[in-house]
């Protein structure tokens, strides 16, 4: 049972390190900083357009 257990935690890591390379592969990765930037973005331009 001990074994059995073993291999389904092996192939579980396996599977959650192929899914992130996946989403890497995909530039999932990288829509947090994209995100991030458009709020800068966003910010700035509303800073601009109501400055008094």
């Amino acid at each position: 049972m001990l074994s059995r257990t073993a291999d389904h935690l092996f192939w579980l890591s396996r599977y959650i390190e192929r899914a992130g390379k996946a989403r890497s592969a995909c530039g999932e990765a990288k829509t947090p900083q994209s995100a991030a930037a458009r709020a800068v973005f966003s910010a700035n331009e509303w800073e601009s357009k109501h400055a008094v």
